[in-house]
């Protein structure tokens, strides 16, 4: 099956959903490097590290966009980059992503807000809070007990939809259906991907799992402390809407008005408890 994404995301690419990879259909789209998740990366963050099956999670196309755009995600500090996870089960467990928390971004206190677009296909997304125990630092280890997490939240988002992943969280993405799942996002190029502090409590606060044909919600015993899930919906906190008032997609939108994506730089410019 081909999806065809120009329509959803604004550049001009298709994907193979059998081949979980994108096709490109013509020579002026730059990506920076691929990456492919595999089951010897994800077997640390999963519930069963004894897997032999999938070999291949999700493969993640980074600093994609129109040769002609370059100048203008460069002069930003901004990357676009385009994910597709296949839709199968990891042993009983769902599809997800590794999981990961941002760096501080031109803060002492803010890490960097992501923002993500669903181009196709149904998932959620956890968002996971740990512990404040201080409130300003040079990195986001002095910030947070990592160990001890306040509080959890679980979206359902699908095609369509955008979300913001907001400082100071760290998030996982979960493919639940059986059809693949590729979504885009927005993040200052600048900002560090995270991913050992998911790593060394093997995964995040809640594992999703398959259970007598039901999707289940299974807490992580390898952290001190996890709050009770809250299950909210995309139209409330957490709302693209309410920075960005914009229908357009997140890469035409983007490249219209990249002034009002200067938060992304620098998330300082916004009350994020506010917006919560």
């Amino acid at each position: 099956m081909i999806i065809y994404l120009k329509t959803i995301n604004g550049i001009k690419v298709q994907c193979s959903e059998n081949e979980n990879q994108l096709l490109y259909l013509n020579t002026d789209l730059s990506v920076h490097k691929v990456l492919d998740r595999s089951l010897k990366e994800m077997k640390y963050v999963i519930l069963n590290e004894n897997l032999l099956y999938p070999e291949l999670f999700y493969t993640e196309y980074c600093h994609i966009y129109k040769k002609s755009h370059g100048d203008t995600f460069t002069k930003q500090e901004v990357r676009h980059d385009i994910t597709i996870m296949t839709g199968n089960l990891a042993g009983i467990e769902f599809m997800k992503t590794y999981g990961h928390y941002h760096s501080l971004i031109n803060s002492e206190f803010n890490t960097a807000p992501e923002v993500i677009e669903i181009l196709h296909g149904n998932g959620l997304i956890l968002l996971q809070k740990p512990r404040k125990i201080k409130d300003k630092a040079k990195n986001i280890e002095d910030i947070y007990d990592f160990s001890f997490i306040d509080n959890v939240y679980i979206y359902k988002v699908s095609k369509g939809d955008t979300f913001i992943v907001p400082p100071g969280y760290g998030h996982i993405i979960i493919n639940q259906k059986p059809s693949v799942l590729i979504f885009s996002s927005l993040i200052s190029s600048k900002a560090q991907s995270l991913y050992k502090n998911l790593f060394k409590y093997k995964g995040g606060a809640y594992y999703v799992i398959k259970k007598n044909a039901k999707q289940v919600f299974v807490q992580n015993p390898n952290y001190k402390n996890v709050p009770k899930l809250q299950k909210k919906k995309n139209t409330s906190a957490w709302s693209y809407n309410k920075i960005i008032d914009n229908n357009q997609p997140i890469y035409t939108n983007f490249l219209e008005n990249p002034n009002k994506f200067s938060w992304l730089n620098n998330p300082d410019q916004i009350n994020w408890e506010r917006f919560a």
